[in-house]
């Protein structure tokens, strides 16, 4: 049988492995975080609440020193269908930058208090992952 897409010299490209980690470990790796610096609390919430809710089981995760890699394939590649989510203490804000092998990036900077709402859409437009947390 012939491959229809066949591999071309830009699978190169596409980026560097991420390994994905579970759940459970990605919310422990945010608790240390916060056991040496408390400013990462809102970063600690935000996993939580993906880790929570049923999109847990449809979303990978990664880590990159203190930002979070999220993708809808597990192991995935750095320059695939990659959402990175940084919060940036100083500010206290995030960053969500969607990375795709096409080049149409989408990046949005955000307060904390937005931060959830702006990852669902993210996740919903991206994804097709509806992320419902408990109410508060």
């Amino acid at each position: 049988m012939t491959d229809i897409t066949p591999k071309t010299r830009l699978e190169g490209q596409r980026g560097y492995v991420i390994r994905t980690r579970p759940w459970g470990v990605l919310v422990e790796f945010y608790r240390e975080l916060i056991s040496k610096s408390w400013e990462f609390i809102p970063m600690l919430r935000l996993v939580e609440a993906i880790a929570t809710s049923p999109a847990a089981a449809q979303l990978h995760g990664a880590t990159s020193h203190s930002d979070l890699l999220l993708s809808d394939c597990a192991d995935f590649r750095s320059g695939d269908s990659t959402l990175s989510v940084v919060y940036q203490p100083s500010d206290r804000t995030f960053r969500f930058h969607h990375r795709s092998f096409s080049s149409h990036d989408d990046e949005k900077t955000c307060t904390e208090a937005e931060a959830l709402q702006t990852l669902r859409l993210f996740l919903r437009l991206k994804y097709g992952v509806l992320l419902e947390t408990p109410a508060a």
